[in-house]
């Protein structure tokens, strides 16, 4: 739950997600060359250097204010590239996969007027990342630090994609460059997300925290921020806590909708499917990305309305194949939706070429339950093992892991693993949590 918001940050999101991005806004009127100083706002006009989404606070009106300039500076390099960046933040608050050709167009302008700009090559990262086209993104996060070492965007979107591919030892090391250059909300948020990852939520929680706490007067990382805060209470089982912080997100950023999405969660866990359901729809309203309208479908199988729910997947679908269309690497995303409520076959195939592009634990994870619903238990569960072995504590994986081991035989892990899944999810997605309790009951013996 929630794990498509933060790769590369986020996963991803997509576009969504995965953790905070950096926003260079180097938009100069003259010539702007590199110079080896850290990345910094050129003048007033631009976004800050290290926010959260947001940075660009609104993209819908910054960018024909940023259009405009650049039709009476046509060789603002810089500015084409800020453009590349407001495109990409204005898909990310809507859910809207278009701006990425939008984005294609002005990352060109830029990279013909100066080929080898490093704020350029970071804008490209960006892009690249929010299509999910990491190995494309640390190259160019490469080119970018090789011209400018002291750029902390291009080292922060170097950490995300390397996230990502699953390099994990490297992408720390990049988010602790990435802080020591320029230390904010964002490169907070990344750290917070390193240690989440390896299973240490104490130690995400607090660098979370000082994400918060050092987002100055911007709502959207405020937000941001509480909201992740919000996510790892939850997973720690302190559904109270996660519900003030989800409630502090939309105090700050009513337009905030993952917060939405939050809450929807806390009102599943009380049983409150009519709630649930009340914000879940606002969320695909305006955010009709997969992840929330599978949510929505799956809270629509639990409380036995399959074609309510069946409307919402035939979105979801709609919505992957909009992204795919749009240069947006799906394979991920269509492995986890075809197992659980599509085609084995499509899941396989979306898994196995996920796994060969990159090797994360989600991409692991993926693989694992494609050949699961695929009846291949015993080729799955080495891939179980190697989404697990870093400590995530992601109830949708670990159940995963659990169920391979079930239908092996394997009474005694398995059982480990189903109850920690449910105390993970402690209420909030009902409908696995069905599957899980099912798996239980089933088991040989139950001490």
């Amino acid at each position: 739950m929630g794990r498509l918001l933060r790769p590369a940050l986020y996963g991803a999101v997509a576009l969504a997600l995965a953790v905070a991005l950096t926003f260079v806004a180097s938009i100069t009127m003259g010539d702007a060359g590199d110079s080896p100083t850290p990345d910094r706002v050129v003048n007033g006009g631009g976004a800050p250097s290290d926010l959260g989404p947001g940075a660009i606070a609104n993209p819908a009106t910054f960018i024909p204010t940023l259009q405009n300039r650049l039709r009476r500076t046509p060789r603002d390099h810089r500015g084409w590239s800020t453009l590349v960046l407001a495109y990409v933040e204005q898909a990310r608050i809507t859910g809207d996969p278009t701006y990425y050709a939008k984005a294609d167009k002005a990352l060109d302008r830029a990279a013909r007027l100066a080929p080898e700009d490093s704020v350029m090559l970071t804008a490209s990262a960006a892009l690249e990342n929010a299509r999910h086209d990491f190995r494309a993104a640390v190259s160019s996060a490469d080119r970018a630090i090789a011209v400018n070492a002291y750029s902390a965007a291009a080292n922060a979107y170097r950490a995300d994609a390397l996230t990502e591919l699953g390099r994990y030892t490297e992408a720390r090391r990049a988010a602790v460059r990435a802080d020591n250059l320029s230390p904010g909300p964002s490169t907070f948020a990344r750290l917070s997300y390193a240690a989440e990852l390896r299973g240490d939520l104490g130690e995400a929680t607090r660098l979370m925290q000082l994400s918060r706490d050092a987002s100055g007067n911007s709502a959207a990382s405020f937000a941001f921020a509480a909201y992740h805060l919000g996510e790892l209470a939850r997973i720690q089982g302190d559904l109270r806590g996660a519900a003030r912080q989800y409630g502090a997100a939309l105090e700050a950023d009513p337009g905030f909708l993952p917060a939405y999405a939050g809450r929807a969660r806390m009102a599943a866990a009380r049983r409150d499917f009519s709630a649930a359901e009340k914000d879940y729809t606002e969320v695909v309203r305006r955010l009709p990305l997969q992840e929330y309208l599978v949510e929505l479908g799956e809270l629509y199988l639990a409380t036995d309305r399959p074609e309510l729910a069946d409307a919402q997947f035939a979105v979801a679908s709609a919505s992957a194949s909009l992204a795919k269309a749009n240069g947006v690497l799906v394979d991920l995303e269509t492995a986890f939706f075809e197992a659980d409520h599509g085609s084995p076959a499509a899941a396989l195939d979306a898994a196995r070429a996920e796994w060969d592009y990159r090797q994360s634990v989600f991409s692991a994870d993926a693989l694992a339950w494609a050949l699961h619903v695929n009846g291949r238990d015993a080729e799955a569960l080495p891939y179980a093992r190697q989404a697990t072995r870093i400590g995530t504590q992601d109830a949708r994986m670990i159940f995963h892991r659990g169920a391979i081991e079930a239908t092996l035989g394997m009474d005694a892990p398995a059982r480990t693993h189903l109850r920690a899944a449910l105390a993970i999810d402690n209420g909030v997605a009902p409908w696995r949590e069905g599957l899980t309790r099912d798996l239980l009951r089933s088991l040989k013996s139950n001490p």
